[in-house]
């Protein structure tokens, strides 16, 4: 029954979080705890106040729902250090011949990529002996440099 109840509330919270209503509960609740207090009923500014918040916080929701629905929230969320990079817009970099046999780990490794965060022109590829830096070209990812792992640690 508590599995039950917890997923309820997972669902209600989100097509709340989902249409932006975060902000409608927050009033409704602070009307509601006003109105069984009392000050809701003798207090007509207050009343005012709650029904004004309501309304800008029902236009914000529709608002954001709006954007969200149409795309417009586009921006890449900054974290510390480097930013992972989506599985779809990662390009693989270019190597020549010589460089893939020089390669100590096999070519079916998969490294992750990231971004790095001073500078998003350049993207670093983790593998499990090394790190390669590439800068984003027109013409795809150049290859800047490697720094190789001793025991977990870059030399």
């Amino acid at each position: 029954m508590k599995k039950f109840i917890k997923a309820v509330f997972k669902v209600i919270y989100k097509v709340i979080a989902y249409l932006n209503l975060q902000p409608i509960l927050l009033v409704s609740l602070i009307g509601l705890v006003l109105y069984f207090t009392g000050v809701y009923d003798g207090n007509q500014v207050v009343r005012i106040c709650l029904q004004v918040a309501f309304i800008l916080s029902a236009l914000y929701a529709i608002g954001a729902t709006i954007k969200k629905l149409l795309g417009f929230e586009g921006r890449i969320k900054r974290t510390k250090g480097a930013q992972i990079v989506e599985e779809q817009g990662k390009e693989e970099p270019s190597q020549t011949q010589e460089e893939k046999q020089s390669e100590k780990v096999p070519l079916t490794e998969t490294p992750r990529y990231f971004r790095v965060k001073q500078n998003p022109d350049y993207v670093m590829a983790e593998f499990s002996d090394r790190y390669e830096l590439y800068l984003v070209t027109d013409c795809g990812l150049q290859k800047i440099r490697t720094d190789y792992k001793q025991n977990g640690e870059i030399q």
